[in-house]
């Protein structure tokens, strides 16, 4: 019997540290081991686009250190967070991923996309193989013979088909984009209003794969915990 409870009760605990596991990105914590981007850091958390990040199941975030973030410190907050949400790949892209799938110029959807503000191609960036072997970046909204200007300066850190931190050169900026990130968030923000006064749990978001996963779990783990409790 206290084999039995002994491996019912290592169970428990294996359940629940896997659980704790895949519970889900912390983008803030991962960025702040590396305090060269603590004021891109700041602003994810500001913005709130710290939370988007971490709710998704596969991200690529191109991070910015402090020299290149200094070039967007005087722009209204709405213009920042609209420019880094086109920082982050709702895709999962390591360096190697990045070169076999850029073939010529390869289009990448980024979270912008989804922020109901973008505009045709604004919410996706180009990458492509520039000079010798180099990859670049740059908004699909730009002029279709427009220079790419950013570049990957290294990968920073990842975790393996789930999130990847790539420092980039300098901001990526799609044309238009600040002027309709402050022209259209605040009726965007009043349509999501009203509709939450309308109906509160339409809007609340799906539980993320790895969620489900956790709850389940953590029902298995209560169940074993009640059959040690049982059999003492």
């Amino acid at each position: 019997m206290g084999y039995t409870r002994s491996s019912l009760l290592f169970l428990a605990f294996v359940l629940a540290l896997f659980c704790s596991t895949i519970h889900g990105l912390d983008i803030t914590k991962l960025l702040g081991q590396y305090p060269e981007y603590a004021q891109f850091n700041k602003y994810l958390t500001e913005t709130k686009l710290a939370d988007q990040i971490n709710s998704l199941n596969a991200v690529t975030v191109l991070a910015l250190d402090d020299a290149a973030m200094a070039s967007l410190s005087a722009k209204p907050q709405d213009a920042v967070k609209a420019i880094l949400s086109t920082h982050v790949l709702v895709n999962f892209y390591d360096e190697k991923k990045l070169m076999e799938a850029e073939g010529s110029r390869a289009k990448v959807e980024t979270l912008f996309q989804s922020s109901g503000v973008a505009k045709p191609n604004q919410g996706y960036i180009y990458v492509a193989l520039i000079n010798e072997g180099e990859i670049a970046f740059g908004s699909a909204a730009a002029a279709p013979n427009a220079p790419f200007e950013v570049v990957l300066v290294r990968s920073v850190t990842s975790q393996p088909d789930a999130a990847s931190i790539l420092q980039v050169s300098k901001p990526i900026v799609a044309p238009g984009v600040e002027s309709a990130a402050s022209a259209t968030v605040p009726l965007a923000t009043a349509a999501v209003a009203d509709n939450i006064a309308q109906s509160p749990a339409a809007l609340a978001p799906a539980p993320s794969s790895a969620s489900r996963v956790c709850m389940e779990l953590a029902g298995v783990a209560s169940a074993i915990a009640s059959l040690v409790m049982l059999a003492l």
